[in-house]
């Protein structure tokens, strides 16, 4: 009975590196789940279960003097005025410890740039973000977009300049 007890005790005990793969792999599902609860599902009243109080987004022109979760709340209904109908499909999720990089594109009606009938144009915007996670929770976001090719979709070009 002993010896049935002691195996059985080993066999619930995870290695570090399995403990490990379960934690990446649950910040993974976090973060394809922030992305669909909050930018598609449009559920803004569960940023506070994805994103920590002390959240801070690194990315280029975030506003300053403001954090955590009402940051986030910020951002995506400035998002969702700028493109009504934006929708986030996932290519790519990796995780490294506490870090996941999430590869994504997305696809919206951009109202400033319209067709010959007057209806706005797809949009198509590619990036990255990098979440650090705790406990579940993004603690830090760092994002990268692809800038020039949303102005050539609008029609602007790229002029080398003269010699």
């Amino acid at each position: 009975m002993l010896l049935c007890a002691l195996g059985l005790s080993a066999c619930a005990t995870v290695s570090p590196v399995e403990h490990a793969a379960l934690l990446e792999e649950q910040n993974k599902q976090r973060a394809r789940m922030l992305t669909e609860e909050l930018y598609n599902l449009r559920k803004l009243d569960r940023i506070p279960e994805f994103i920590a109080e002390d959240f801070v987004d690194h990315s280029q022109d975030t506003p300053s003097g403001v954090t955590g979760p009402a940051l986030v709340r910020q951002q995506a209904e400035a998002s969702f005025q700028a493109f009504p109908d934006l929708k986030f499909d996932i290519l790519h999720v990796v995780a490294d410890g506490d870090l996941v990089a999430v590869h994504w594109k997305a696809l919206g009606s951009d109202p400033k740039n319209l067709d010959a009938a007057g209806k706005p144009k797809p949009l198509t915007l590619n990036g990255q973000s990098l979440y650090r996670m705790r406990e579940g929770k993004v603690v830090e976001a760092w994002d990268t977009t692809d800038r020039l090719s949303p102005l050539l979709q609008r029609g602007y070009k790229v002029v080398p300049p003269t010699p």
